[in-house]
């Protein structure tokens, strides 16, 4: 990604913020902290923990407070930003964690206890900054309780369209828009928080759509639920294999969806008077659309190759 999007002073407290959720859940418990290490290294290098929320495949759970928050004054209150940056890290940890049990992958059983701290972690960072009484707190609720929702409702489901996508499967990440609620709160605008979470929203959507692209061949091994492998079985003709579809028309079918939901971000966050944004979300639209160009071409060549085949043989 484009060195313009992550300043240096981000880059600091998002090291600082990382290895302050790790030490304080290892000064508490050095039994937690050990498992806790053992499933982080199986997906990120423990050396550069930070990296992983920068990285081009995640969401910029991170960044968009910090975008926000730049667009209501010119310097970034760089201790507030490490506060949430700090939730943010251990409510993504737990959710990462919570998803991995619940998709049957192996999560080692003296490893799940660390789900309540880090569930205090996420919390308490904003008892902080927000009484009880705050109009931040309903907002919290509200978000929090979607993906609750949406991570169960999603596991109920033995098919998935277009309508449920958007009212289920993306609605996972709602909660990470809690840390722009607390931006918009604790500035005093309120107005603000309607169209960064829009934004939010639609880019969700093109995550994680992006992903069931990423995935589709270990999510169809897996009998995992999606938007594109209920559009396989729906698609596919009598003969078809899923993968044969996904060769066909799948890929195709996937860059088409993907195009037109990071257009609705780009153009959400057109009116958000934030450079950075734009230019994130483009670096993100150019990258990806190289990747489906070189998996549509593959696709439609080895389908060539097919037919060949097949007219060889009759």
């Amino acid at each position: 990604m484009n060195e313009d999007l992550w300043p240096t002073k981000f880059l600091a407290a998002a090291g600082e913020a990382v290895r302050r959720a790790i030490s304080d859940l290892g000064h508490r418990s050095p039994v937690l902290i050990e498992q806790m290490s053992k499933w982080l290294s199986l997906r990120c290098d423990l050396s550069r923990l930070e990296d992983y929320f920068i990285r081009p495949q995640s969401l910029p759970i991170l960044a968009l407070p910090w975008w926000l928050e730049n667009t209501i004054q010119r310097e970034i209150d760089i201790e507030f930003q490490v506060d949430l940056m700090y939730s943010s890290i251990s409510g993504y940890y737990f959710a990462r964690m919570l998803d991995d049990v619940m998709d049957g992958h192996q999560v080692h059983r003296p490893a799940v206890p660390v789900l309540g701290p880090l569930h205090t972690q996420f919390l308490s960072t904003y008892f902080k900054y927000f009484q009880y009484s705050d109009p931040f707190w309903p907002e919290f609720e509200r978000n929090l309780m979607a993906t609750a929702e949406a991570s169960a409702v999603e596991t109920t489901l033995e098919t998935i369209d277009e309508a449920e996508f958007l009212k289920v499967s993306a609605q996972k990440t709602a909660a990470g828009v809690i840390p722009m609620v607390a931006v918009c709160f604790r500035y005093c605008r309120p107005d603000l928080l309607a169209p960064w979470e829009g934004l939010f929203a639609r880019l969700a959507r093109w995550h994680q759509m992006r992903d069931d692209v990423l995935d589709w061949s270990s999510d169809h091994e897996l009998h995992n639920r999606t938007w594109l492998l209920s559009e396989a079985e729906r698609r596919r003709a009598d003969h078809e294999s899923v993968p044969e579809w996904m060769g066909r028309e799948g890929f195709n079918w996937a860059q088409n969806i993907l195009e037109c939901l990071i257009r609705e971000a780009i153009t959400m966050a057109e009116g958000l008077g934030s450079p950075e944004v734009i230019l994130y979300l483009k670096l993100r639209q150019e990258s990806f659309a190289c990747y489906t160009d070189t998996l549509v071409a593959t696709a439609t060549a080895f389908s060539k190759l097919l037919q060949m085949d097949s007219s060889s043989s009759a």
